[in-house]
């Protein structure tokens, strides 16, 4: 991944590991992170021993007015930060550099645990098609992980993070069972969706019939047919809705399509596709109505994608750092 290459020819400057900092700072602390953007985060600051550092450099001058503001209006100079860096109280460092630390550790130990268990993973940008030993083919969205068990009657994944398409091989024996984080999902022989999106786990069944409940005890289930979808979260599962196949399946062919999507939502959705952070500098605009295919074959021009057929202006701040308004 190009990615990669680009934090070694990065890590060597200080202002710009300070500018990614600040990014992350201000992404991690919105209403709408999802567990792909933590994912990310955690990577970004297992890279390196100065990004830990600057980030909890960040987190120990949040409280500074000064910082606040200039993060706010997205214009962080890093000449700026090394100023506040330098004034700060010492006690003010070590208080909030250690709370920094306990918030990593959490980060940093759930990425692992992940890592450990999956069999198959996507890394950001990347898909990947898994054919199992059943003869059932999954394929892995961006930043996705699941683990395997194929033993005696027994077919069990368990999405670990991410989105996954099931292409399942009938068998009456052995039903097929989906673990998400808060959905368990029962088939004999379909095609559907599930994607873990850390609030809630969305269930998209494309062709075929499928018995979902609650990841707990199966005291809510409901039984999905061709187009059917729901959403599963800690109160259980949403009503059944009819989901959009066109744009459901579109990542399988390597696009996103969006027909009268607002902005924000785009932007959420492309963010599981690229490293970095995108800022709205005006919260109006994420409200505006898009419509469009977007080549996830070639991550990095993805916002330029938008760029072209939208009338706000989009800045490049960094790699890291995008400003929309």
């Amino acid at each position: 991944m190009k990615h990669d290459n680009n934090f070694n020819e990065e890590s060597g400057s200080e202002d710009l590991v300070d500018e990614q900092a600040a990014a992350w700072l201000v992404r991690l602390r919105a209403e709408n992170v999802g567990y792909e953007e933590k994912a990310a985060f955690a990577r970004w600051l297992a890279h390196d021993p100065a990004h830990r550092q600057a980030y909890a450099d960040m987190c120990m001058l949040w409280g500074d007015a000064a910082l606040k503001q200039a993060l706010s209006e997205a214009e962080t100079k890093p000449s700026e930060i090394s100023r506040l860096k330098k004034e700060a109280r010492p006690e003010q460092r070590l208080l909030l550099a250690m709370a920094a630390c306990l918030a990593l550790a959490f980060v940093f130990r759930v990425e692992l645990t992940v890592s450990l268990q999956a069999d198959y993973a996507t890394k950001v940008g990347e898909q990947k098609t898994v054919r199992l030993e059943d003869g059932s083919v999954v394929t892995l969205n961006t930043d996705s992980a699941l683990a395997v068990t194929m033993q005696g009657g027994q077919r069990t994944i368990a999405l670990l993070k991410g989105e996954a398409f099931f292409d399942v091989q009938p068998d009456a024996r052995r039903p097929f069972v989906v673990h998400g984080d808060h959905s368990i999902t029962r088939v004999l022989g379909t095609r559907f969706f599930v994607h873990e999106r850390g609030h809630s786990d969305e269930i998209k069944v494309l062709s075929g019939r499928v018995e979902v409940t609650d990841g707990q005890r199966w005291r809510q289930s409901v039984v999905l047919r061709d187009g059917d979808a729901v959403s599963v979260g800690r109160d259980g599962h949403s009503a059944t809705g009819r989901l959009d196949t066109k744009l459901t399946t579109s990542w399988l062919n390597g696009y996103l399509v969006f027909e009268d999507i607002a902005l924000g939502d785009v932007i959420e959705q492309v963010q599981r596709y690229r490293n970095g952070v995108v800022i709205f500098k005006d919260n109006s605009l994420r409200q505006l109505k898009i419509n469009g295919r977007i080549n996830l074959r070639d991550p990095a021009h993805i916002l330029e994608t938008l760029e072209k057929s939208l009338s706000v202006r989009i800045t490049h701040l960094s790699d890291w750092l995008v400003i929309i308004g």
